[in-house]
């Protein structure tokens, strides 16, 4: 199964309010929004995309005393080749990115850093549209000025080595609280970030668009009434055919 380009097309104008909302009224209220600890790594991050899942456990594989030669050749090397590599593990995958994904990371919280400032860059390269992670994203600063659009619960400055190494990729995790398989809709905005199962997606997407055009026809009116000028968050939307 596969979301529709109408569906996915929808979810990039709306809000997770809306699609909270549209959850709400579906009876599944509180299932599938990620916790609050799940914050933005910069106000104004917003994306909607098709959600591609990986899994990390804790891995504890202290470094011993080395030239930085032998350093910076063994932090990348597998571990099962004597290094350190945190994302290298036999028969698990390599991620490379793809358009339209959002990367979903189960990290459960640790204080390693997955996500940083080189490797948001390249899948963003690849047409990745934003990173969800239940664990750590690092080079705050750098990621914050190249608009790396990241979710994550944790921010600190340690490398993955040695700490954590992947589990899985692309099969189901739980991510902050919700079960996200591949292929989910993940739909971010400042509020949070919410899961919505693809089984469900066009649903939930119809309705959601409804209850913001209701919201925008209300706030439109209120602006009218305090005299301000209308801004693209009043602006109607075209009905739905």
């Amino acid at each position: 199964m596969s979301l529709s380009a109408r569906t996915r097309e929808l979810y990039k104008i709306l809000r997770c309010a809306d699609v909270c909302d549209a959850l709400d009224s579906m009876g599944l209220q509180d299932r599938y929004e990620l916790a609050l600890a799940m914050r933005p790594l910069f106000e104004g991050i917003r994306f909607a995309g098709i959600a591609h899942t990986q899994e990390f456990d804790l891995f504890d594989r202290k470094l011993s005393a080395m030239s930085y030669e032998e350093f910076d050749r063994l932090q990348y090397t597998p571990i099962e080749e004597g290094g350190y590599s945190s994302y290298a593990r036999p028969g698990v995958p390599h991620y490379t990115g793809a358009a339209g994904e959002v990367l979903v990371i189960a990290a459960h919280g640790t204080r390693a850093g997955i996500l940083g400032s080189a490797n948001t860059l390249d899948f963003m390269s690849k047409g990745v549209v934003g990173f969800v992670i239940d664990g750590t994203c690092r080079d705050s600063r750098e990621c914050i000025m190249q608009q790396s659009p990241v979710f994550c619960t944790v921010r600190s400055y340690t490398h993955p080595m040695g700490r954590i190494r992947i589990r899985s990729d692309n099969e189901s995790v739980v991510c902050a609280g919700v079960c996200v398989n591949p292929g989910d809709m993940i739909i971010a905005d400042d509020d949070g970030v919410i899961c919505v199962p693809q089984a469900i997606a066009d649903e939930v997407g119809t309705r959601a668009y409804r209850i913001q055009q209701k919201d925008r026809r209300d706030r439109r009116r209120h602006y009218e009434k305090l005299g301000r000028e209308p801004d693209e968050t009043v602006e109607l939307l075209p009905d739905l055919e």
